[in-house]
């Protein structure tokens, strides 16, 4: 399943590399409108100028979330209708909204809380700094799950949350992987392509990919609730997967209408 994921993500961004782009080129766009009077206008050292920045960042995984719902249909094979962007906003915002207050207050929370424990400079104070510490690595690698939970799960708010928490457990070292490889690879390759591939929108469509191909073998379990769950033929669930990606020479990926 992994090298089928890195192999389904690549082919599906390579198909779509003019959405990826073009997402991409609005989100830096749109962020970038918003952040520049910030710095200009207003003292780094004011409170403002941080409530201004919070508000961006939760008005940033808001759009966030939009890209995510476009790169969940680019997973699933089928057209990207520009149209439907409005649509999208309305299934997304509220609960894209939600995660981002809360990220922005978890994140503040997490730093005060660190400073606070590191300040004992004692035994205790370490311990629960470093358990703090642990608390946000797991957090981040449950966040990483939910907008495309969003996208192929039902349930409000906290039922997602609830639902990309056990993903992440049972998924563990693939959401190390994630999170530690994927996530920053691609953000450092997104200004080394002049901010167009890679980015947010290459990011989503991974994490896109990665739970359309685990919903296989949740499928799978649901049918065979005597097999233990180490023994998932990934080989037998994605043949139709692969017979969907097909096999592909660097000529057809370059020219392919030939």
């Amino acid at each position: 399943m992994f090298f089928f994921l890195i192999k389904k993500a690549f082919f599906d961004g390579w198909d779509n590399l003019e959405i990826l782009v073009i997402a991409n080129f609005i989100f830096l766009i749109v962020c970038a409108a918003l952040i520049w009077p910030v710095f200009a206008l207003v003292k780094p050292t004011s409170s403002l100028f941080f409530i201004l920045l919070a508000i961006i960042s939760v008005f940033g995984i808001v759009l966030l979330g939009v890209i995510s719902a476009l790169m969940s249909t680019l997973a699933d094979y089928r057209r990207v209708l520009w149209i439907d962007v409005p649509e999208i906003i309305k299934k997304t915002w509220a609960k894209s909204l939600i995660l981002g207050a809360a990220t922005v207050i978890f994140i503040i929370a997490a730093f005060l809380g660190i400073t606070y424990y590191s300040s004992f400079k004692n035994l205790p104070g370490l311990v629960a700094s470093v358990i703090t510490f642990w608390i946000v690595v797991g957090a981040y690698l449950t966040v990483l799950w939910y907008f495309p939970a969003l996208s192929r799960l039902q349930g409000n708010f906290g039922k997602l949350l609830k639902k990309c928490v056990l993903l992440m457990l049972d998924n563990f070292l693939l959401s190390l992987y994630l999170g530690f490889v994927v996530v920053p690879l691609f953000l450092i390759a997104w200004p080394i392509t002049a901010f167009s591939a890679f980015g947010p929108s290459g990011i989503q469509l991974y994490l896109n990919c990665a739970l359309r191909l685990l919903l296989y073998k949740y499928r799978w379990l649901e049918e065979n609730t005597k097999t233990k769950r180490k023994r998932v033929p990934w080989n037998e669930i994605l043949i139709e997967e692969k017979e969907k990606i097909g096999q592909r020479t660097i000529k057809s990926m370059i020219f392919p209408w030939k």
